[in-house]
């Protein structure tokens, strides 16, 4: 990784979350948004932040921001991280409907995230850095 990646994106995420994984990913999804639990969702092969599911509000309030930033290191201060394996060095960050690929060099990355709101974000913080 030469440089520092950016990444915004501002639009409705109509499932109700954001989705990570590898793109060459071939389980199913296999995160359970039944459990209480969020807002940053987790397991071997899928990562989901929560965020204000479009189809619940009007239309006007339902764009998320999703500022993604890779950097070279960890930054100190963010609520939740999760350590996520990127064996084909390409991640794919977004919903059924869309999502944009991020390309980083093969192998363990520190995956940390900041929310505005725990149960229905509206802002997204993402910042990737190597392990």
């Amino acid at each position: 990784m030469a440089e520092v990646q950016r990444l915004r994106r501002v639009r409705p995420y109509y499932w109700g979350a954001i989705y990570i994984s590898d793109v060459d990913c071939e389980t199913d999804f296999d995160i359970d948004f039944h459990n209480g639990e969020g807002p940053v969702l987790a397991t071997a092969s899928h990562v989901a932040v929560l965020v204000v599911h479009a189809g619940t509000v009007d239309e006007a309030e339902a764009d998320v921001a999703l500022d993604v930033r890779v950097t070279s290191q960890r930054v100190d201060g963010l609520p939740y991280e999760v350590a996520f394996e990127v064996p084909s060095g390409r991640l794919n960050i977004g919903d059924a409907d869309h999502s944009d690929e991020v390309a980083l060099h093969p192998g363990p990355w520190l995956l940390q995230f900041d929310v505005d709101d725990t149960a229905e974000a509206r802002h997204v913080g993402l910042v990737i850095s190597p392990l």
